[in-house]
């Protein structure tokens, strides 16, 4: 009972101390939800991973609304580029929300130009800004300075159609100087340019999925009907990101909500229905989806109300030093975090009018522990920081993936003193004990965790190790049970003789 006590002693200690660390705006109530989902495909609420801290307006930084802007990126510097395109400019601050410069406008050639609704901005290592300037149809390259060096407009290829209308809306660029472009009403992948800007390929285009019972229909249907049919085509991307060895995420809310819905149900690990993808240089999907269900933000799908349909991912972000990835749901405002294997980590953030929610999201990215989230509607970027309960996951994500087990076991036996409902951290222990070979107490972790893959695993190892420990008895006992059942046949059959001897005698002397 003491013991008892004394553990519910500590963790009111812990929770009193989270909430003391938070801004005072926020101590009063949460602005949203935080949570996970169990093996059961149960809401698990949990401890807030990320807070807001701040928010920074166009005011706050002298510069006047920020209206409509469509993306934002942080540098390997610390600088933050925002792409404010509905003043067509580019706000560059640094990682304290000082202003560097505004980029407005550049000379092209000699002759004054600017941006037309620009959608996409990506900063590489060297500094130089690449910009997707949507409506005037072309890529636009500018130096660290914001000086003009070069436009690439429209590919070029016999494989393209004639009706092709170009409008890139996020690109990315490698180590290599290859460029990889989303384009509206491109459903081919993604286009692939030399460092040149020429036309390379089309790359890592979705898998389309037949449907028999489409297909029946339109076998049965006439020539009106057929027309206005969705097509087998594949899914067009709507955003991308690049992480440090060169493979390339990317999104799409394209997909159709019972397909989604399938993939949840059989828990899929393909990428037939799969709204985030890593996509290698060959453009074949190669993430990792092991965790309970496949990352496609909400499992529960609401089919009533003001907000219908599944989650509509719109970006994606990679967290290199940790071995993570997020993903933002336009549609709820929410941020769904996932480690290299598919699992689920935490999920923050609503759509509301509290301080910390969204009106439109559209662009989030990492600066450093930290993440910043455009808000289109509202002009503002509004920073989250992680909270001790957060940091702690990432912690035990990042020193499992460097091999340092018993260390991140140990990050996650806190997080359990914070959240003993969260599946995860069970697993990320029983993978350690796996490791130290102590295989009972993996399958006491593996079974609190629901993970019957790594269980079943650790049972296999139990059970040899078991065999192995007790061969000598197990032998020994084999050896005394054939002993005792050939003595037991042995007597067995002198009795039947001595029986039969007896029957003779007695016929004998008849």
């Amino acid at each position: 009972m003491n013991a008892k006590l004394i553990h519910c002693l500590v963790l009111a200690l812990i929770i009193a101390g989270c909430f003391a660390c938070l801004p005072p705006a926020v101590q009063a109530r949460l602005p949203y939800h935080s949570y996970t989902y169990d093996y059961w495909g149960d809401v698990v609420y949990s401890p807030a991973a990320y807070l807001p801290n701040r928010i920074i307006t166009g005011e706050d930084l002298g510069i006047g609304d920020l209206r409509t802007p469509t993306d934002i990126f942080i540098g390997k510097d610390g600088k933050i580029y925002i792409l404010d395109a509905g003043n067509g400019r580019i706000v560059v601050t640094n990682d304290r929300w000082e202003l560097v410069r505004v980029i407005d406008g550049f000379e092209n050639n000699g002759v004054p130009d600017g941006f037309n609704n620009p959608s996409g901005i990506f900063v590489t290592e060297e500094g130089h800004i690449y910009v997707a300037d949507t409506d005037n149809n072309r890529l636009v390259e500018l130096d660290p300075a914001g000086n003009f060096l070069r436009e690439i407009g429209p590919p070029e290829s016999d494989i393209i159609q004639e009706s092709f209308i170009y409008q890139p809306t996020k690109l990315v660029v490698d180590r290599a100087g290859r460029i990889y472009v989303v384009a509206r009403h491109m459903n081919q992948g993604l286009i692939e340019l030399t460092p040149d800007g020429l036309f390379r390929s089309y790359m890592g285009a979705t898998r389309v999925a037949w449907n028999p019972v489409d297909y029946f229909w339109k076998m049965i249907a006439t020539r009106e009907q057929r027309e206005r049919m969705a097509l087998f085509v594949p899914t067009e991307y709507n955003n991308l990101c690049i992480d440090e060895e060169g493979f390339i995420y990317v999104t799409t809310s394209a997909l159709n909500e019972w397909d989604i819905q399938r993939a949840i149900g059989a828990r899929s690990e393909d990428d037939r229905y799969a709204p985030v993808r890593r996509l290698n240089l060959m453009g074949d999907d190669i993430l990792r989806r092991r965790g309970y269900f496949p990352p496609v933000g909400d499992i529960l799908i609401a089919r009533k109300g003001s907000v219908r349909g599944p989650s509509m991912l719109v970006d994606v972000a990679v967290d290199d030093e940790f071995r993570i990835y997020s993903v933002l749901d336009r549609r709820r405002g929410r941020i769904f975090t996932y480690d290299s294997e598919g699992n689920l980590l935490y999920i923050f953030g609503a759509i509301g009018e509290r301080f910390g929610n969204f009106r439109n999201p559209v662009a989030f990215d990492y600066l450093g522990d930290n993440i910043l989230v455009l808000d289109y509607e509202a002009g503002t970027v509004t920073e989250f920081a992680v909270t001790a309960y957060g940091r702690l996951i990432r912690e035990a994500v990042r020193l499992h993936f460097i091999g340092k087990y018993n260390e991140a076991a140990a990050c996650w036996e806190e997080v359990l003193l914070q959240n003993a409902n969260f599946e995860m951290a069970y697993v990320g222990i029983g993978r350690a004990l796996l490791r130290q070979e102590k295989y009972e107490e993996a399958l006491k972790n593996f079974k609190l965790g629901n993970h019957r893959k790594y269980y079943s695993r650790a049972f296999y190892y139990h059970r040899r190790e078991v065999i192995g420990r007790n061969f000598g008895l197990i032998v020994g006992v084999l050896v005394a049970f054939v002993l005792a059942l050939y003595v037991i046949g042995r007597v067995r059959e002198k009795g039947r003789k001595s029986a039969y001897g007896e029957y003779q005698s007695e016929v004998e002397e008849i």
